[in-house]
């Protein structure tokens, strides 16, 4: 499966402290197999999709190339999250609680990528290097953000697992 791997931060990224397919790592949740370098294109692509696609409908607005600007709805998306969690625990039972084909797995994946999409997003990197993961910490991040506060793009590095 090839997908996207997104450098995402609330602090702007200088272009030199992009990571690179050398330097990320897959984390606990997320598997890769190896890493190739986007075009500009690809880029430019790869942030459209992220807005339309991946992150919640209307939560951020693009601002500049690499800057997205929050507009809220958190506490919308959070409610509809739960109710998710919520639907899929209702459907457990001791006689299904240990298949991980049904809802003990899908409550997994609920939890770890709360988004439900293939990307992987390094959100802390430090002396060059970071850790890619599924969206529950994006996720964790845009909890704690203001209506006006921003999100930067770093790198956008392209992954087959």
């Amino acid at each position: 499966m090839h997908s996207t791997i997104y450098q995402i931060s609330t602090e702007p990224i200088a272009e030199n402290d992009y990571l690179n397919s050398d330097r990320i790592v897959a984390g606990e949740n997320a598997s890769i197999s190896y890493l190739y370098e986007n075009s500009e294109d690809g880029r430019k692509f790869d942030i459209r999709f992220l807005l339309e696609h991946i992150l919640p409908k209307g939560m951020f607005t693009p601002i500049e190339e690499s800057t997205l600007t929050y507009n809220g709805g958190f506490a919308i998306w959070r409610k509809s999250h739960f109710d998710n969690i919520k639907a899929i625990s209702a459907e457990l039972t001791p006689a299904n609680v240990m298949k991980w084909n049904g809802p003990i797995g899908q409550l997994k994946k609920a939890i770890i990528n709360p988004l439900g999409v293939d990307a992987l997003f390094v959100t802390e990197f430090y002396g060059g290097a970071g850790t890619a993961e599924r969206s529950a910490d994006l996720m964790d991040i845009i909890a704690r953000l203001k209506k006006g506060d921003r999100l930067y793009i770093g790198a956008i590095l392209g992954y087959h697992n």
